[in-house]
């Protein structure tokens, strides 16, 4: 099993009590090998991550493929069990409880998948989509089904005529917008949005993020933000945690992230997001990183991002003992830069 760090997570959360809390989020995946397929080894895709949402708020997880953001969204859904940690919803622990109380407590979040396409039963209209979990969590009657799917459809931006459609008579965009009002069908207190604009052309991404941001005043939702382009990210979210080979190695509001990142990873990304000045965009300096992510089932030692870290070559260069680095796991610590960063170099450093 992966080795679990404690993240400084504090049960009140700027004087509010978070909607959801994770703690120590462990995933490993077995690796199996041999003719009687057993266990060679594991893949550690979710190495002791701790986060937590406020309600009406939006909390955006970035990093690059393969870093663990899907893989923590589904967790905190209970959609895939951890291997260790806990996730509390409101004060109830979703990875204890289980039958009833779990049916009851899963209408209070929901999942938007990245495709919109692969996640719709391609044999289903889309009013029989949007009516199953009203069937099955409310048991109403056809004529107030029919209602809510109007509605459901209405409030997405499509038209009620579209419940008699099926999924592939729909635009990449408009299938979206039905993932949506599945999602919306129970009446959610927080959605986790896994790539809710990846998947879709760039024309098309602003009219769903618009849409998500009037739902959550409209509704008073709370969103996990899963994403891999930190300008979407930027525009829609609250906070922004930055995740790299299974873990968090930043976290602070969006303002502290694009501002004063302190971690050479997230200041690597954001170095990457194109200006929209040609002058600024011209003169800055890129940070290239070398080398591939390396291997969840053999992870460095130390810190994680050591082996193609630019700042350890810095202060090495300098003259500087780096031996930390390989020996001691950083720490999320905020006494440096004034909000959590798991680095034992950490310096901001302007980057767009």
């Amino acid at each position: 099993m992966s080795e679990v760090t404690t993240s400084p997570i504090e049960p009140v959360v700027d004087g509010e009590a978070p909607l959801l809390v994770a703690t120590d989020l462990v995933k490993d995946f077995p690796i199996r090998g041999g003719v009687l397929g057993r266990t060679i080894g594991v893949v550690s895709a979710v190495a002791g991550v701790s986060l937590a949402v406020k309600r009406r708020e939006t909390l955006g997880l970035v990093g690059e493929s393969g870093c663990g953001k899907s893989t923590t969204g589904r967790m905190l859904l209970d959609l895939i069990s951890p291997t260790a940690g806990e996730v509390l919803f409101d004060g109830l622990s979703l990875t204890r409880t289980s039958g009833k109380d779990l049916s009851k407590v899963r209408r209070r979040f929901q999942i938007v998948f990245q495709d919109p396409y692969a996640s719709l039963n391609p044999r289903m209209t889309v009013g029989a989509t949007l009516a199953e979990p009203l069937k099955f969590h409310f048991g109403w009657k056809d004529a107030q089904i029919a209602a809510r799917v109007r509605e459901l459809l209405t409030i997405v931006g499509l038209s009620p005529e579209h419940a008699n459609r099926f999924p592939h008579e729909f635009s990449g965009g408009q299938r979206q917008r039905v993932g949506i009002a599945r999602a919306l069908a129970l009446e959610p207190e927080l959605i986790v949005l896994d790539e809710p604009v990846s998947a879709l052309d760039v024309s098309i991404q602003a009219g769903i993020v618009n849409l998500l941001e009037r739902l959550q005043e409209d509704l008073g939702l709370a969103y996990v933000f899963i994403a891999h382009d930190l300008s979407v990210v930027r525009h829609i979210s609250d906070r922004v945690a930055v995740m790299y080979l299974g873990k968090i190695v930043e976290e602070g509001t969006r303002d502290e992230i694009y501002g004063r990142p302190g971690h050479p990873y997230t200041q690597a990304l954001l170095s990457a997001v194109p200006l929209p000045d040609p002058r600024r965009e011209q003169a800055r300096e890129r940070i290239i990183l070398r080398g591939d992510v390396p291997s969840p089932a053999n992870p460095p030692s130390g810190c994680r991002f050591r082996t193609r870290c630019w700042k350890k070559l810095e202060v090495e260069a300098q003259g500087v003992d780096t031996s930390a680095c390989s020996e001691r796991e950083p720490l999320l610590d905020a006494a440096t830069v004034g909000h959590p960063v798991a680095c034992h170099f950490t310096a901001t450093r302007d980057v767009l």
